[in-house]
């Protein structure tokens, strides 16, 4: 079993979250973001713009009313994200990029949601924020632990993401091919580190990926791999990809360059 510690992301938001509500001294202006589906947020900078209180509202997620305090990231051309911890990784959540085709230059990204929001300034709800009301729920949230327990990792739930992800590429794999494949995994063996950093379905599922791919292009090559059920696939220092039987044992790695024509080269070989 893996031993697990913070990661640097987590660590640096634990410290921001240990700050007093306090000692934050807020700037003056306030801005309202609204979108036509009925999300909302209030963005409250620091004196110094370094930081910005930031709440959602109306986005059905567990961060839905979290007052969080952000890093304000700037960027090229006056752009800037709003970002902080959530489930163990440093987010974009609001991000600010004028753009010349858009109806709107900020956007909304909720952790898990395939399509952002875009928002737009309220001008008249800017400069109806109460700043001190803002700052007061903020605090009362931290003495609660809510945005601890917002920027904490979720294993489980990652572990569940990965799994469905790999389970629709066996799936697909399976049906093209016509025969079945399963994909196996040693999750303990994975970091957390690993499994919120890394897509685990695109590195182990390359292999029932490659299959379907030559499935589709050969119809020949459906015999080839007509006995082939199983794939275990586990990273390690090495890229290597062998048979076992009906069984084939792959190994990847993070940094592993041109997987998918090491695995089709193999594949083609059988």
């Amino acid at each position: 079993m893996i031993r697990r510690f913070p990661t640097r992301s987590l660590l640096i938001a634990l410290a921001l979250l240990s700050l007093s509500a306090r000692a934050l001294e807020l700037g003056d202006q306030a801005e309202v973001l609204t979108s036509e589906s009925g999300v909302s947020a209030t963005l409250v900078p620091t004196a110094d713009g370094s930081k910005a209180l930031l709440r959602l509202n109306g986005v059905d997620h567990p961060l839905d009313g979290v007052v969080m305090l952000t890093e304000v990231e700037k960027r090229p051309n006056d752009e800037r994200a709003y970002r902080a911890e959530i489930n163990g990784k440093l987010r974009s959540v609001v991000v600010f990029a004028r753009s010349y085709w858009a109806p709107t230059d900020y956007t909304a990204y909720i952790p898990g949601r395939e399509e952002p929001y875009a928002l737009v300034a309220d001008e008249a709800g800017g400069a109806s924020v109460d700043r001190k009301a803002l700052m007061a729920e903020y605090q009362q949230q931290m003495e609660q632990g809510v945005q601890a327990e917002l920027a904490r990792f979720d294993r489980d739930e990652a572990l569940k993401r990965q799994r469905q992800a790999l389970a629709a590429i066996d799936k697909s794999a399976s049906n093209v091919c016509g025969t079945r494949v399963t994909t196996r995994v040693n999750w303990d063996g994975l970091g957390d580190e690993q499994l919120n950093n890394l897509s685990i379905s695109g590195y182990c599922g390359q292999v029932a990926a490659e299959m379907e791919y030559l499935c589709r292009k050969d119809s020949g090559f459906k015999q080839k791999v007509a006995k082939i059920s199983e794939v275990d696939c586990g990273f390690g220092d090495a890229l290597d990809l062998r048979r076992n039987a009906n069984k084939l044992v792959f190994q990847t790695r993070e940094e592993a360059e041109n997987q998918r024509e090491a695995i089709n080269g193999f594949l083609q070989n059988l």
